[in-house]
C-alpha cells in the first residue's frame, strides 16, 4: 500500500510537463538508487515553484545535470547504494582521460628519458668523438649486482620510446595495454563496462601484433625508414589537448596533466626535425 505522503509526491511529479518529467527521471537514474527518490522530489518541487516560463525550468535542469558529479560524491559520503551500477557520461570521459594519460604518457615520457635526456646527460656527442664507434643506449644503464632490478624499468622505457619513434599501430599498442590496466583497476565499474574497456585494449594490442608481424615479414613499411618519428604521437597529443579543453567535468589535475602531455607529444616530431634531434634519433636507432 502506498503511503499518503508517497502518493502526494507521485502526483506532484505528474504535474510536470512530459518532457520535463522525462528529464527529471533521466537525471534521477544517474544517481544511486537510495538517493534518487529524494533528489527527484527536490527537483520536482523546485520546477513547480517556477512561474517565469519553460525557459527558466530548462535552465534549472541544465544546472541540475551539471551538479550530478557533486551529488554522486555526496551520496557516496552518505553511504548510499553502490555507485558501480551507475554509468554516467562523466565515467566515460574519465576513462578516456585515463587512457590518454597512460597510453600516451608512458611512451612520450619514455622517449623523453631514453632519447633527449640520456643523449644530453651522458654526453653522447663527446663519447662518439672519443671512441669513434657507436655507443649502445643499453650500455648506459647500470645492471651489475643489485642494480639488475632496473632491467624491467629499462625494458618499459625502451618499449615506450620505440612506440613513439615507430608510431602508427605500434603506438596504439600502448593504448591497448592502458585499456587492460584500466579494466583491471576500475573495480567500482560494472563488469560489462570493464569488459568493453578490456575489449578495446585487446583490439589495439592485436592490431599492434599484426602490424609487427607484417613488418617483420616485409609486407609493409610505414615509410622509407620504417618509422614516423613521432607524427602519430603529435596527432594523439593534439587529441589529448582537445580533451583537456573540452572535458570541463574532469578534475583540474587531470586536465592540467592532459594539456602538458599534449604539448610534450606535439613537440616530438619537431625535435626530430632539428639537427640535434636527428642526431639523437640516429644514435638511439643505431
Amino acid at each position: 500500500m502506498v503511503s499518503p505522503a508517497r502518493a502526494g509526491e507521485s502526483a506532484r511529479h505528474l504535474r510536470l510537463p512530459p518532457a520535463e518529467r522525462a528529464a527529471v527521471a533521466l537525471l534521477s537514474r544517474l544517481l544511486p538508487a537510495g538517493f534518487r527518490a529524494r533528489q527527484r522530489d527536490e527537483w520536482t518541487a523546485d520546477l513547480l515553484s517556477f512561474t517565469s516560463g519553460a525557459g527558466t525550468r530548462w535552465r534549472y535542469l541544465a544546472g541540475a545535470a551539471w551538479t550530478l558529479p557533486a551529488l554522486r560524491r555526496a551520496a557516496r559520503r552518505g553511504g548510499f547504494a553502490d555507485l558501480s551500477t551507475v554509468a554516467p557520461a562523466p565515467g566515460v570521459l574519465a576513462s578516456m582521460a585515463h587512457l590518454f594519460l597512460l597510453g600516451l604518457g608512458w611512451p612520450v615520457v619514455s622517449w623523453l628519458i631514453m632519447v633527449p635526456v640520456t643523449y644530453l646527460a651522458a654526453d653522447i656527442p663527446g663519447r662518439l668523438a672519443l671512441t669513434g664507434g657507436p655507443v649502445d643506449p643499453k650500455s648506459l644503464w647500470p645492471t651489475d649486482g643489485p642494480l639488475v632490478v632496473l632491467l624491467p624499468l629499462q625494458l618499459l622505457l625502451h618499449l615506450g620510446a620505440s612506440a613513439v619513434i615507430l608510431g602508427g599501430p605500434f603506438l596504439l599498442g600502448t593504448f591497448g595495454a592502458s585499456g587492460l590496466v584500466s579494466a583491471v583497476a576500475q573495480r567500482r565499474r560494472s563488469g560489462r563496462y570493464r569488459l568493453v574497456i578490456a575489449g578495446v585494449g585487446l583490439a589495439f594490442l592485436a592490431l599492434t601484433v599484426v602490424a609487427g608481424l607484417a613488418w617483420s615479414y616485409g609486407a609493409f613499411y610505414p615509410d622509407a625508414l620504417g618509422l614516423d618519428s613521432g607524427r602519430t604521437a603529435a596527432v594523439l597529443g593534439a587529441a589529448a589537448g582537445i580533451l583537456a579543453l573540452a572535458g570541463r567535468r574532469l578534475g583540474a589535475r587531470i586536465r592540467t596533466a592532459l594539456a602538458a602531455l599534449g604539448v610534450l607529444a606535439i613537440t616530438v616530431p619537431f625535435v626530430h626535425l632539428t639537427t640535434t634531434g636527428a642526431a639523437m634519433l640516429n644514435w638511439y636507432l643505431d
